[in-house]
């Protein structure tokens, strides 16, 4: 009994703010049986499933419509923000994992004036972040859900602006291996990956517009009262087009990233055709002389003393050095 009590804590935080007094978590029960006053907000955040019961008592405790109760037990995979009476729900994907493709945590929030409800399948760390910043906050209690809300979306969107941080890293260190390369690494597999990552952050982020363009639309405003919990939605909305702007830029650093590798790969190339026409200039008085030798004349030089071979052969030397020399003093090598 002891083991499930500790499996039920883990699954459920229960944090009442109170404007007037010192913020507590408490239980799911005692949050039940008490009223949140005007002065107190009381957020419910579920990791994993929820149980029928909570959900059935969550429900009418709260007045949620039946659609709500029914998109807290099985959420959408898929942004969407929605309007039931007094309470509003959204779907938000956050924290995007840019290393696997299209891979992120979605968080579900239902939120009314004094209640803001939030589930997600697995731990979600912006969430544990906001809970420490904000459980010593004497005034949070005093805001409505919304405002609670837009906090949220806040946490959101600073994930989608880390994950950017991170392809930018990924792509300064693949410019730093271009540069270094001479051929034995596989640069363009790297960048091909990276363009995927890239791709897949923009198809999250990009999937949100509706819903972040709607926050502060008609609709909100039957259930958002406070200007000042509309204009941290305008504000949030704002940020988020910060974020998509700031996907957009690490496309096109990636693209200088490629700029980069094609420039570092045409030196490459430079290099080689430069040491392979040296070779061809240096061997090529060679094939002359010998082939002026070999020709079925009379030539200036005793075929049966082996001093020719020899004076052939210093010849040969000599111009391949005049030639090293000539491409020396012109920079070309």
């Amino acid at each position: 009994m002891a083991a499930v009590q500790s499996e039920h804590v883990g699954r459920l935080r229960v944090r009442r703010f109170d404007a007037d007094r010192r913020d507590r978590e408490i239980s799911l029960e005692q949050a039940l049986a008490s009223e949140p006053t005007d002065r107190q907000l009381l957020w419910v955040d579920v990791t994993g499933d929820i149980e029928a019961r909570e959900l059935e008592d969550l429900g009418r405790r709260f007045e949620l419509a039946t659609e709500t109760r029914h998109a807290l037990e099985s959420p959408a995979d898929h942004p969407h923000l929605t309007v039931h009476g007094s309470h509003f729900r959204l779907s938000v994907a956050a924290e995007p994992a840019t290393t696997h493709e299209r891979r992120a945590s979605w968080l579900h929030v239902v939120a009314g004036r004094n209640i803001v409800i939030t589930r997600h399948a697995k731990p979600i760390r912006l969430l544990d972040e906001i809970d420490r910043r904000v459980k010593s906050d004497a005034t949070l209690g005093a805001v409505e859900g919304a405002e609670f809300v837009a906090l949220l979306l806040d946490g959101v969107v600073t994930s989608y602006f880390g994950a950017v941080d991170e392809l930018e890293e990924a792509i300064d260190e693949l410019d730093s291996a271009s540069l270094r390369d001479d051929g034995g690494r596989a640069i363009l597999d790297d960048l091909i990956r990276l363009r995927r990552r890239i791709a897949s952050l923009r198809h999250i982020v990009s999937r949100h517009r509706a819903l972040f363009a709607a926050l502060s639309g008609p609709d909100m405003r039957q259930v958002v009262h406070g200007q000042d919990a509309i204009a941290d939605l305008q504000l949030v909305a704002t940020r988020y087009e910060a974020a998509v702007i700031a996907v957009e830029s690490s496309r096109d650093a990636l693209l200088g990233s490629f700029d980069v590798y094609m420039s570092r790969t045409a030196q490459r190339t430079n290099d080689v055709m430069k040491v392979l026409t040296i070779a061809t200039v240096l061997l090529l008085p060679g094939g002359v002389i010998a082939g002026l030798l070999g020709m079925n004349v009379i030539v200036p030089l005793n075929k049966d003393d082996p001093m020719s071979f020899w004076l052939v052969v210093g010849g040969v030397v000599t111009l391949a050095i005049v030639v090293l020399v000539g491409a020396r003093r012109r920079g070309w090598i």
